[in-house]
């Protein structure tokens, strides 16, 4: 029972979430192949900090174009002062030690944090972009969540993007128009079952558009 009681606590709760990190920032500890790499995923999407003694090439040419600003500093000093304003901190240096106490530090101050070798608080799923589409997946295993990635990506080759621009437009409308999200909701889903409208966004998305105006019925 108390094997059984200590599995459940060790059971990780991640919830799935998008996060806007505009105006948020994200400190990296260690300026190597691994810190750039976490500089590069991160910085089209938060203010990017990489904290080292040196840094890649790649960091250096990141910083010259402003995507990601550099701070030299001995880290086995002090790294206090550098967790101030994250809202996300990466260990990502060489030391274990080193990096234990950066996660511990920036857990005490209510920072996120995103491990390099293991599950943190901040998973980064394998991500599938067909703007305006996302598809964020996670597994256990990295490679796994790779291959879905690819599977998928042959897979989306369709109109989804189309569709998903559609729905977006008819959602503001009926926002508008339908009272009730019951109906509003049956409706789009009427919309996404109708095989002429997938058939007509291959030939005109005007047309499409006027044939999933048939699904709204006033009333």
């Amino acid at each position: 029972m108390a094997e059984k009681a200590r599995s459940q606590e060790d059971k990780r709760h991640l919830l799935p979430l998008l996060l806007d990190l505009s105006g948020r920032s994200v400190v990296i500890f260690g300026g190597g192949r691994v810190g750039e790499r976490k500089a590069r995923l991160f910085c089209g999407h938060a203010r990017v900090v990489v904290v080292s003694k040196s840094f890649s090439a790649g960091l250096l040419q990141m910083a010259e174009k402003g995507l990601a600003e550099l701070i030299c500093a001995d880290l086995s000093a002090d790294f206090q002062e550098y967790l101030k304003d994250a809202f996300i901190a990466i260990p990502a240096t060489s030391d274990r030690v080193l990096n234990a106490a950066l996660e511990e530090a920036a857990v005490s101050r209510g920072v996120l944090v995103n491990k390099v070798d293991e599950a943190g608080q901040v998973v980064v799923p394998s991500i599938l972009r067909r703007d305006p589409l996302t598809i964020a997946i996670s597994t256990e295993s990295p490679a796994l969540s790779k291959y879905l990635r690819l599977k998928l990506q042959e897979e989306l080759t369709g109109n989804y993007q189309e569709m998903a621009r559609l729905l977006a437009q008819m959602r503001k409308e009926l926002k508008e128009t339908v009272p009730g999200q019951a109906r509003r909701s049956k409706i789009i889903w009427s919309i996404l079952q109708d095989p002429e409208v997938w058939r007509l966004l291959d030939l005109s998305y005007e047309k499409a558009y006027m044939r999933a105006r048939e699904h709204v019925i006033p009333g």
